[in-house]
C-alpha cells in the first residue's frame, strides 16, 4: 500500500500525478530544482507582461485530457487568430479547425493551479535515491535528506532521470538511450511594436522553428513581445556556440522572412531548452516497478507533448496502489 510518495519534477506530469494520487488519499511531496512550477510550460515575467518561452500552446485530442482540462476552464482559453506555416519562402495560412489552448496570463498558470493543494519544495535538486527497510530516502545537493517514502516517481528528462535511477533498476538502460533535442528561445520586446501577419508561424527553415506574437494570447499584456524559437537541428549544431551569435542569427533570419527591421529593445533574453523534445518518444507510457515502488513518467514516454505528459502521469497513477 502506497501511503507516502515523492515526485521529482513540478511540470505537468509531476503535478498531474500529484493531483490524482491526492484524490486517492496518498501523502504527496513534490521536489523541483527550479524557482517555480511549470517545467517547459514556463513563462518569463517582465515589466511588459508574461512571455511564454517554452511550450507555446497545446491541443485537446484525448477525451480524458479534455475532461481534466475542463475542470480548470476558468484558467484555459483558446488562442484566437491566424496561424501559418512557412516553407521555401512562402507562408501558408492554416485553414483547419484546430484549436490552440493556452492558460490565461501565462503558460505556467495551469501548473500553478495544479500545485495549489500540493506540498512542492522548489529550488531543491535531488541528487540520489536510496532504499532501506522498504522505504525510500532522497538526498539533495546540500546534503539534506527527505525520507520514509513508499514510492518515488521521477518526471525529469531521460538523461537526468537515468542519472538518478539506481544501477539495479531494470528500466534504467532503456531510459538512458532516449535522446532529447534542444531548442533556443529568443524573447524580445522592441521599442517600436512589430505587427506580424500571423499570431504564430511554424517554419521549415535552416534556423527558425517558430515565431509568434506573444501578446496576442489572452492577458499577456500589450508590450509587443515576440517569441523566436530555433529549429532542433540548428540548436543541436550550435548548442555550445556564443550566445550573442545565436541571438543574432535568430534576429536576422526573422527580419529576413518577415521583411522588417527590429528597433532597439525594451527586453531581450535568450534561453536554451537543452531537453525540449524527445528525438524518438519511448511509447512505453510510463515505467513502474511494483516491487520497489520506483517509477518514471513524462511527456517523452509518449508523444513529447503536453497531452502526452498528462496521459503518462494518468497511466502511472492507476498503477500505484
Amino acid at each position: 500500500m502506497t501511503n507516502k510518495i515523492a515526485i521529482i519534477g513540478a511540470g505537468i506530469s509531476g503535478l498531474t500525478l500529484a493531483t490524482k494520487l491526492q484524490e486517492k488519499g496518498v501523502d504527496v511531496q513534490v521536489f523541483d530544482k527550479g524557482r517555480g512550477v511549470g517545467g517547459r510550460m514556463s513563462s518569463r515575467r517582465t515589466d511588459w507582461g508574461y512571455i511564454d518561452h517554452g511550450t507555446q500552446y497545446f491541443g485537446l485530442s484525448n477525451n480524458e485530457f479534455q475532461d481534466f482540462i475542463s475542470i480548470y476552464g476558468e484558467v484555459m482559453q483558446p488562442w484566437q487568430g491566424k496561424f501559418a506555416s512557412w516553407e521555401n519562402g512562402i507562408f501558408h495560412e492554416d485553414k483547419s479547425s484546430k484549436v490552440r489552448y493556452v492558460p490565461n496570463e501565462a503558460m505556467n498558470r495551469l501548473c500553478k493551479y495544479l500545485s495549489g493543494d500540493t506540498t512542492v519544495k522548489l529550488e531543491t535538486r535531488i541528487v540520489s535515491l536510496t532504499k532501506d527497510n522498504d522505504s525510500w530516502t532522497l538526498l539533495d545537493d546540500h546534503n539534506h535528506r527527505y525520507g520514509d517514502y513508499d514510492a518515488v516517481v521521477i518526471t525529469a528528462p531521460p538523461s537526468q532521470t537515468a542519472n538518478l535511477l539506481p544501477d539495479d533498476c531494470t528500466f534504467k538502460p532503456d531510459i538512458a538511450k532516449i535522446k532529447m533535442l534542444p531548442c533556443f528561445t529568443l524573447m524580445v520586446i522592441p521599442e517600436k511594436k512589430v505587427n506580424l501577419p500571423f499570431e504564430g508561424v511554424k517554419f521549415s527553415h535552416p534556423v527558425l522553428g517558430w515565431v509568434s506574437a506573444n501578446d496576442t494570447k489572452p492577458n499577456r499584456g500589450d508590450g509587443g513581445a515576440i517569441v523566436i524559437q530555433s529549429n532542433f537541428t540548428y540548436a543541436m549544431d550550435h548548442v555550445n556556440d556564443d550566445r550573442e551569435k545565436i541571438s543574432q542569427d535568430l534576429l536576422t533570419q526573422t527580419e529576413k522572412v518577415f521583411d522588417f527591421k527590429f528597433s532597439p529593445f525594451h527586453y531581450f533574453s535568450l534561453h536554451l531548452w537543452r531537453y525540449a523534445l524527445p528525438q524518438q518518444p519511448s511509447q512505453e507510457g510510463y515505467y513502474y516497478d511494483v516491487e520497489t515502488g520506483l517509477g518514471v513518467c513524462g511527456d517523452w514516454c509518449l508523444s513529447g507533448k503536453v497531452e502526452g505528459a498528462f496521459l503518462s502521469a494518468s497511466a502511472i497513477a492507476l498503477k500505484i496502489k
